[in-house]
C-alpha cells in the first residue's frame, strides 16, 4: 500500500511536469497551471534581507534564527490569539514541502492511517507513502463546493492516526470557514486523531469567508501541527522558507530528523522571511486584492463557456468540470495547450477519479485571463459534439 501510494503520487506529479515542459517549448502560452505566484517579491523584502546579510549571524540553529522564530510567534499571537514558545514549539523549514515530509516522518509509523480530503495535492501521497502510512481518502464534491464535511470526517477518519487538513485547499480553492473548523473539531475531540493543518494559503481568503486557524479551535491546540510559510503570502516561492508549529516533543523529533537530512534553512532566505514579517506596509492585502480581481475574471470566463466550477473561498486555484465537451480532462488539457496555447492541469493529477475536472490557477494578469478564455471559447467550438 505504501509503495503504491508513492507511485500514484509520483504519477500525478509527472503529469503536471510533462505539461509544463511542453508549454515551455511553445510560444505565447498563457499559463493557468502551476501554483508559483507570478507576482514579484516586494522589493523591501529582498533589499532588507541584503542589509541584514552585511552583518549576518555566524550560523543558524537547525530550528531557525531566533529572531525569525520570535517574529512568527508574535504574528500568531497578534493575528490568531495563539501563544507559542518560539524556542520549543516552532521550527523553520526549507519550504512548506519539507515541513510536510518532516511532519509525516515524525508522526507516522508503517501501517498508520492518514486521512485527507480527495481531491488533494499529490505531494501528500508521496509524504504519506515515504513514512509508510496508509492513505484514507475522504470524499468531497461540488455539492458542497469541495468543503470537507464533519460527518465525513466522523465516517472516514475517526480511527486515523492523522488527519491532514489543507485550508484553504489546493487544488479546489475550498475553505473550511471558522464555523466549519469548529464543527470538525467537535467531531475530533472524542478521538485520538492528530491534525496536520496545512495553512500555507491562509493569507488568501476572499471577502465573505472567515478563516480560523485550526489550533485555535477549542481543545485542538495540543493536537494540531500547523504548517505554513512565506511562498504564497509574499510571492517568495524561490526563497524556500516554511515553518511548522506544534507540541514541543514533536518539534524536538522534527529537529532531530532535520539535522540529519538538511540542516538549517539558508541564512539569506531566513533574513528575507524576517523582512517580510517586518514590512512597514504589509503586502498581503495588496496581493489579496489582485487575486480577488483575477478570481472574478476567472469565474466570468468559466461562466462564458458554460462549465460548472467549485466556488473558491480562498487560495489561488479554481476547479472546473469539462465533461460537457466530450473529452476526459487529460485529453482536453493537452489539446487545449497544443491548439490554443493555454495551460491548465487535468484533475487526475490531484486524485485518480477526477478524470473530468481541471485545476486552473489565478496566476496571470486579468487581461491574460480574459485572453485565455477567448482562446478556450474558440477551441471548444472545434471539438466534435
Amino acid at each position: 500500500m505504501t509503495s503504491e501510494t508513492v507511485k500514484k503520487g509520483e504519477a500525478a506529479t509527472s503529469i503536471r511536469y510533462r505539461m509544463m515542459e511542453l508549454a515551455q517549448s511553445m510560444d505565447d502560452v498563457i499559463s493557468l497551471g502551476r501554483g508559483d505566484p507570478d507576482l514579484d517579491t516586494p522589493a523591501d523584502i529582498w533589499q532588507n534581507a541584503l542589509v541584514k546579510m552585511k552583518n549576518p549571524a555566524s550560523s543558524s540553529p537547525v530550528r531557525g534564527l531566533e529572531k525569525l522564530r520570535e517574529a512568527v510567534a508574535r504574528r500568531y499571537q497578534e493575528e490568531k490569539g495563539l501563544s507559542f514558545d518560539p524556542d520549543s514549539e516552532l521550527l523553520i523549514t526549507n519550504g512548506g514541502q519539507e515541513a510536510l515530509f518532516l511532519s509525516m516522518l515524525a508522526l507516522v509509523d508503517p501501517g498508520d492511517k492518514v486521512a485527507m480530503p480527495d481531491p488533494r495535492y499529490s505531494s501528500y501521497d508521496q509524504a504519506i507513502g515515504a513514512a509508510g502510512g496508509s492513505l484514507v481518502q475522504i470524499p468531497t464534491g461540488i455539492e458542497n463546493d469541495f468543503v470537507l464535511q464533519p460527518e465525513d470526517v466522523a465516517k472516514y477518519a475517526s480511527d486515523a492516526k492523522v488527519l491532514v487538513l489543507v485550508n484553504p485547499s489546493n487544488p479546489t480553492g475550498a475553505v473550511v470557514d471558522a464555523d466549519g473548523s469548529r464543527a470538525l473539531a467537535n467531531e475530533l475531540r472524542s478521538t485520538d486523531t492528530i491534525v496536520i493543518s496545512d495553512e500555507i494559503y491562509e493569507s488568501i481568503v476572499y471577502a465573505g469567508t472567515e478563516f480560523l486557524s485550526f489550533a485555535a479551535c477549542d481543545g485542538m491546540r495540543g493536537r494540531t501541527i500547523t504548517l505554513s510559510g512565506f511562498s504564497k503570502a509574499y510571492a517568495m516561492t524561490g526563497f524556500r522558507v516554511g515553518y511548522l508549529v506544534g507540541d514541543s516533543a514533536f518539534v524536538d523529533a522534527v529537529e532531530t530528523l532535520k539535522a540529519s537530512m538538511s540542516g538549517p534553512c539558508p541564512l539569506f532566505s531566513q533574513y528575507a522571511a524576517l523582512a517580510a514579517l517586518e514590512q512597514e506596509n504589509d503586502s498581503r492585502a495588496e496581493f489579496l486584492e489582485i487575486y480577488s480581481g483575477r478570481r472574478t475574471k476567472m469565474m466570468a470566463g468559466l461562466d462564458s463557456i458554460g462549465v460548472p466550477y467549485c466556488y473558491p473561498g480562498g487560495c489561488i486555484f479554481m476547479r472546473a468540470d469539462v465533461s460537457r465537451f466530450g473529452l476526459d480532462a487529460e485529453h482536453f488539457c493537452y489539446q487545449l495547450l497544443e491548439n490554443a496555447g493555454v495551460l491548465m492541469f487535468p484533475g487526475r493529477s490531484f486524485g485518480e477519479k477526477w478524470k473530468n475536472w481541471v485545476r486552473i490557477s489565478l496566476l496571470a494578469p486579468e487581461d491574460r485571463i480574459a485572453s485565455a478564455f477567448d482562446r478556450v471559447a474558440r477551441f471548444v467550438k472545434t471539438i466534435p459534439q
